[in-house]
């Protein structure tokens, strides 16, 4: 049978532009708030430090293992010679070894303890919340808001009858706002449950958003081109 374009109907196409992401920055330790790089409404890149905390202990430990380590290395260098000429008992070698591996071991896991007092941005977004400042204690409640607005998202609930017109991939013409200014998006997710209660299912549509000149929230409808039997 011969296919013809048509539109959904308009009463199935209300939308409201979402962020694609949304995270609350948690900290992996607790301590004491001494940098802050992040404010409400600013923007920040994928790995910029956000937030450190105090770190005098850390430091301090993270020395003292290493001088343990250079110390083991040097021990390890004056018996190199009898190790070579087995001059040295099983036992003394294993020792030498070992006290070299946990030196080692000790010194990443100090450098690990080090890295958690910095929280870094695990995305390119705008901080929407910032819930420290210098001088507080932090302990596991979030300490920054972030949110992605490129892409945006919308997310459209339509009748069960449309079911298996849409794919991921298509084009979707999304109208913005109330003079409906058109952005071309992409179907992003189509839901594979369709709710018995109301005779529903879900689509997320995909909105490119460079520089985030559209803030989340605006109303939106979305214009989907599909084929249907004639």
């Amino acid at each position: 049978m011969p296919l013809m374009a048509t539109e959904l109907d308009d009463t199935q196409l209300s939308c409201l532009l979402e962020p694609s992401s949304e995270i609350k920055i948690s900290s992996q330790v607790s301590g004491i708030v001494s940098q802050v790089n992040a404010e409400r409404g600013g923007n920040v890149e994928k790995g910029q430090l956000l937030i450190a905390l105090e770190s005098g202990l850390e430091k301090a430990a993270l020395n003292s293992v290493k001088a343990r380590a250079e110390f083991t290395i040097r021990k390890l260098e004056r018996n190199q010679d009898l190790l070579r000429k087995g001059l040295l008992s099983e036992y003394e070698r294993d020792e030498l070894l070992t006290d070299r591996e946990l030196a080692d071991l000790a010194t990443r896991e100090a450098e690990e303890r080090l890295k958690q007092r910095k929280i870094y941005s695990p995305i390119d977004a705008i901080v929407v919340e910032r819930h420290v400042s210098i001088g507080e204690y932090v302990g596991s409640e979030p300490v920054l808001e972030l949110v992605s607005l490129d892409p945006l998202h919308a997310e459209i609930v339509l009748r069960s009858d449309h079911y298996g017109t849409l794919e991921p991939g298509m084009p979707v013409e999304v109208l913005v706002g109330p003079d409906g200014k058109p952005y071309q998006g992409t179907v992003k997710i189509v839901d594979k449950i369709i709710d018995a209660a109301s005779g529903t299912y879900g689509v997320r549509v995909e909105v490119p958003n460079p520089g985030a000149r559209l803030p989340a929230g605006l109303k939106c409808r979305a214009a989907f081109n599909v084929a249907k039997a004639e």
